[in-house]
This record gives C-alpha cells, structure tokens and sequence, in this order.
C-alpha cells in the first residue's frame, strides 16, 4: 500500500496529466476541478479511505469538502489511475 504523502503526489500527478490545473495555495498544492478545489489537505483525509475497493468516491470527498459534486467523476477517474499505478507498483515489488 502507499504512504499518505505517495498518495498525494500520486493524485496530483494523476491530476495534472489529465489536463487540470495544479496551483500552490496557502493549504499546498491544490488541484482546479473548473472552479471547485480540492487541496492536499482535503486529500490526505481521504486517504486511504478512497482506495478501497467499493469506496463511495462521491460521499467520501462531499464527508471532507462539501460543495464539491464537479470533482467527484474526475477524482473516480483519478483513483481508478492511482489504484492501477499502485497495483503495477505492488506486482513489480512482489517479483524482486
């Protein structure tokens, strides 16, 4: 499994290879939904929560940032990257 701060900068490099903005805000480095943020802080309160199999992407980021709903199926998209990276990342761990 991933550390929180892997995690993070999994989400963000995810993020931004997908086309959206990444800016530093005063709570780190923030992610731009198209006028809804979330930021490392939200992030790290998702975490690992949203990796789990099954987990209700939508509640878990409205539990921590409400108001968000047009981050919701891009963060589905994220995780589903992040989860298949770190699966790829485990396999290759378990050969060596």
């Amino acid at each position: 499994m991933m550390t929180q701060h892997e995690f993070v900068d999994a989400i963000i490099s995810v993020a931004q290879s997908k086309g959206y903005l990444v800016e530093n805000s005063r709570n780190g480095k923030q992610i731009d939904f198209g006028h809804k943020k979330l930021h490392e802080g939200h992030l790290i309160k998702l975490y690992p929560s949203i990796l789990a199999t099954g987990a209700n992407i939508s509640s878990l980021i409205e539990s921590v940032a409400p108001g968000r709903p047009c981050s919701h199926k891009p963060m589905r998209e994220i995780v589903a990257k992040v989860n298949k990276l770190n699966s790829t990342m485990l396999s290759r761990k378990s050969l060596t």
